[in-house]
């Protein structure tokens, strides 16, 4: 086995990289009310809690600018009605 000596110096070694920021994904939900019977499906289980139900029972978006986009709701709405897209955000 050969023993190999490497050194280095402060002046040739590269610097530190910034850390990468992940970007977040983003969501924009679109609740169709005459579609939505009120079940709370969607309210219950938000990771993010972005869904709420109004007075009567209907589907709001109380928090737009939680959604990571998931599509929890989506998938698991019995009535179809809500929509999600994924929107770019700006930096």
């Amino acid at each position: 086995m050969r023993d190999r000596e490497v050194s280095v110096t402060a002046e040739t070694s590269a610097p530190p990289a910034e850390p990468r920021r992940k970007r977040r994904r983003r969501g924009q939900i679109t609740v169709f009310p005459n579609w939505c019977k009120g079940c709370g499906l969607c309210v219950a289980f938000c990771p993010m809690k972005v869904l709420e139900q109004n007075e009567s029972g209907r589907i709001i978006v109380a928090y737009p600018e939680k959604c990571t986009a998931c599509r929890w709701c989506e998938l698991h709405c019995p009535d179809f009605a809500i929509f999600v897209t994924e929107v770019e955000e700006k930096e």
